[in-house]
């Protein structure tokens, strides 16, 4: 029998005196097979050296010479072995003779329906708990593609003001090169229009000689004049019109940036939703799995309720068993995410 297997065999025996100690009997049929390297629980018995350790990790304080002396009392079939029934027997004083007339219950289907639920509800638990596990994961990617999609988004935003504040200031410039034009046109037309105005008076017949020469006179000077207005208006475009083109390569630049930042960004988002929603579909899947789990372990909570009752005093530490096992079980189920 294994570890498990005696654990039972022993309380299904003696459960009237005993059935208070089951808590003990599961925890050192646990530590037996802890202790057995090679097989663990579906080891049988410890060697000398394990059964010492197992002895004194229940705190016996005795000498190794003691323990060896122990452990030979223990040792019912002198295999220089130590069996979980040995051990129990010899620790709750009951004799081997006795323990094999007593009666194991006649519930040997009963039993193995409970077991099989048990293996269903293993099954389940390690579908819920790698469902969780994906989940998990996949909530954990979401998040980061959702602090990416965020990050390019205010890097996207940040570079989009800048384009729009070179925008601005290219249009500002532009604005400011029109004004200068706009002076420049208007004093050569000032220019122009006195030039004009001044040559018909030279030139007009009915105008008496003086008032001819007079114009003459003026035109002259007037076109010998520095035109210092005018060449002012001209530097003024010029260098309105050096900051207008600077600012708009500036702007056209920012605005190619910006664009290239807005696409990422996009990109991002659209990463950040797919991972969203694929977490959100693992959750589902999660929860389902971690329900069906759920829904088994109350189907063989009943059923060995059901059967404990039906069984009378008979097989009551098997049935324990397994309801301690099934208890065990239901620590590891994981929360549902929903």
């Amino acid at each position: 029998m294994t570890y498990p297997q005696q654990g039972q065999a022993f309380l299904n025996a003696y459960w009237s005196e005993h059935g208070s100690a089951a808590e003990d009997v599961w925890n050192w049929a646990n530590k037996f097979a802890e202790l057995d390297i090679e097989k663990k629980k579906t080891g049988s018995d410890l060697d000398e050296f394990n059964a010492h350790r197992f002895l004194e990790g229940i705190g016996s304080t005795k000498r190794v010479v003691e323990l060896r002396d122990e452990l030979r009392a223990i040792d019912l079939d002198f295999n220089k072995r130590m069996a979980l029934v040995e051990f129990l027997l010899f620790n709750f004083k009951c004799k081997v003779e006795e323990f094999v007339e007593r009666p194991q219950g006649d519930n040997s289907k009963e039993i193995e329906k409970a077991t099989q639920m048990l293996a269903e509800v293993q099954q389940l638990l390690d579908a819920a708990m790698a469902a969780a596990a994906l989940a998990k994961k996949a909530a954990e990617q979401a998040a980061r593609t959702a602090a990416i999609a965020k990050k390019e988004a205010d890097e996207a935003k940040a570079k989009a003001d800048d384009a729009k504040a070179k925008a601005d200031a290219a249009k500002a410039a532009e604005d400011e090169q029109r004004s200068a034009l706009a002076e420049v046109q208007a004093q050569e037309a000032a220019r122009e229009a006195k030039t004009n105005e001044l040559t018909a008076k030279g030139e007009d017949m009915n105008l008496g000689a003086v008032a001819r020469n007079k114009a003459k006179n003026e035109l002259a000077q007037h076109l010998s004049e520095d035109p210092l207005p005018l060449r002012k208006a001209k530097i003024t475009l010029e260098a309105a019109t050096r900051k207008a083109e600077k600012a708009r390569v500036a702007a056209d630049a920012s605005h190619a940036v910006a664009e290239e930042a807005s696409q990422k960004a996009l990109a991002a988002k659209r990463q950040a939703d797919k991972d969203h929603a694929d977490a959100v579909a693992a959750s589902h899947a999660s929860d389902a799995a971690v329900a069906e789990a759920e829904a088994k372990v109350a189907e063989a909570e009943a059923y060995l309720e059901e059967q404990k009752k039906a069984a009378g005093n008979a097989g009551q530490g098997a049935f324990w068993w397994l309801e301690r096992e099934l208890q065990e079980k239901k620590k590891y189920l994981p929360r549902r995410l929903q």
